[in-house]
């Protein structure tokens, strides 16, 4: 990656964080451009690679697929992983394995950082109350507009620096790696895809006989080799037997 390419996946990420307003206020950045499967093409894209980005976005997405925030609750950077995981994956040339394991760590790490982040914001807020107190509204104004550079330390640095200075390292290190220890790192990272899959089937499945649509979905899949036109029809089609079978219990109850 030259120069320009780790800016502007570095900028990316730090439009895409949350409560940054200069993207929707966060409704095309966070909930969207932030999220790994689309941001894998932006990657691409900057990169020149979007089938491997988006390849290596796909695993990412699979492990935050049931990731919620309910609250104030402060959970894995699913973005920061992203942001540094897909790039230096695609750079590296890693596996699928590989860069799963490496989006976990920073996710970890992003999540450390969270705490400092949000009590570091709270310094343009105390002082945005301040100038509301004095009665300088247009300076209190623009509080939001450069209070964000606390964001932009947060996340626009770790990216940077990570991706310039990152890059090269990953490369070494694969380079110089034994067979056995990549093979150690794929088998710990392609089952991470499942814990994302659990946890969105357990926010999903409210009766075990709901694990029946999965089976038959997987079913079409793997053995029919359907496409995902054709189990959307068939999902359809079930969850409107589903609804009328409840509509009609509930009338009989009636």
């Amino acid at each position: 990656m030259n120069l320009l390419q780790v800016f502007l996946i570095s900028l990316l990420g730090y439009l895409s964080f949350r409560h940054v307003p200069f993207l929707g206020g966060g409704l095309l950045g966070w909930y969207c451009i932030g999220r790994p499967l689309v941001a894998s093409l932006f990657i691409g894209i900057i990169l020149g690679d979007i089938p491997n980005a988006i390849r290596l976005g796909v695993y990412v997405q699979l492990i935050f697929i049931g990731l919620v925030t309910p609250g104030g609750s402060i959970t894995p950077d699913m973005t920061l992983a992203t942001f540094i995981a897909v790039p230096l994956g695609v750079v590296a040339k890693l596996d699928s394995g590989a860069t799963v394991a490496l989006a976990v760590t920073v996710s970890a790490l992003g999540q450390l950082m969270a705490t400092p982040c949000n009590a570091a914001t709270l310094l343009p807020v105390n002082y945005q109350k301040k100038l509301v107190d004095e009665g300088k509204l247009k300076a209190a104004s623009l509080v939001p507009i450069w209070g964000n550079a606390v964001k932009f330390i947060f996340r626009f640095t770790p990216i940077f620096v990570c991706l310039y200075w990152g890059q090269d390292a990953v490369q070494s290190m694969m380079a110089i790696a034994p067979t056995w220890l990549i093979d150690i790192i794929t088998i710990f990272g392609n089952p991470m895809c499942l814990i994302g899959f659990a946890i969105l089937m357990k926010l999903l499945v409210k009766n075990p006989t709901d694990l029946i649509y999965f089976t038959v979905g997987f079913a079409f899949v793997s053995v029919l080799n359907a496409d995902m036109i054709t189990v959307l029809v068939f999902a359809l089609l079930f969850a409107l037997f589903e609804f009328k079978i409840s509509r009609a219990g509930k009338e009989v109850l009636r």
